[in-house]
């Protein structure tokens, strides 16, 4: 068995590991060189099963992208990549800065799976996703972040209907004339 420092420092490089796999194109493009702080009630870590798990009030911060749950289950690589993250709360609180865009996306569900390969995040149960005032509402919803397409319900494999609301642009009033 390794000393605590050791189990410390690769917690530590999983998470930034973590980090770098999370980092959408969408999202500020400064994140991915913050670094990552965590917090949580107690950490386990298996690395015969490729697994780490943080319990009780799990805070990931990293930049503007910040993500809250109950209980948060990384799969690693066996370069020890993230491979697969499992995030479930009472909800699941998740943040983000995008590039361009003074509005942050957010989104909350009772579980939250992010598939590092395919950069997809998939809310689950009771699931919100919000842009400004643009919001998606289902029980089920997949975010690709790489083509930035937003499935949900049924073509999500959900069940229940999709509740979505697109406020327009508001357009610049044009101005006067001297004739008016």
């Amino acid at each position: 068995m390794r000393p605590m420092q050791d189990r410390g420092l690769l917690l530590s490089a999983v998470f930034g590991l973590w980090a770098a796999a999370t980092t959408t194109a969408l999202a500020l493009e400064t994140d991915q060189y913050q670094p990552m702080y965590i917090e949580a009630d107690a950490a386990e870590l298996d690395e015969k099963q490729l697994t780490s798990l943080y319990i009780g009030n799990v805070e990931v911060t990293q930049g503007s992208m910040q993500i809250q749950a109950d209980e948060v289950l990384v799969h690693h690589k066996p370069d020890r990549r993230a491979e697969k993250i499992i995030a479930i709360g009472q909800p699941v609180h998740y943040r983000q800065q995008l590039d361009d865009d003074p509005e942050e996306v957010t989104g909350r569900a009772l579980r939250m799976e992010y598939e590092a390969d395919r950069e997809e995040l998939t809310l689950i149960d009771e699931a919100l996703l919000v842009q400004g005032e643009d919001r998606f509402a289902s029980d089920r919803i997949v975010y690709n972040r790489i083509t930035e397409r937003v499935t949900a319900g049924s073509s999500a494999q959900g069940r229940e209907r999709v509740k979505i609301r697109i406020e327009p642009e508001s357009e610049a009033q044009p101005e006067p004339t001297s004739d008016q």
